[in-house]
């Protein structure tokens, strides 16, 4: 079972969800990302170009 003080649960739009598979293929094309992994990577990813101006609550 999921531990839910670790994780969260989202929905998307079946097109988003092609979208981020599209994404996964092309950030790592010789391995296989999972939705989620590519959801993550993404976001830390714009985090760090925000470079600290958002807060974490």
């Amino acid at each position: 079972m999921t531990d839910i003080t670790k994780y969260r649960n989202v929905s998307l739009t079946h097109e988003t969800y092609k979208t981020l598979i599209s994404l996964s293929k092309a950030m790592l094309p010789d391995a296989k990302l999972s939705i989620s992994k590519t959801v993550e990577c993404l976001a830390n990813e714009k985090a760090k170009k925000l470079n600290g101006k958002i807060k974490k609550d």
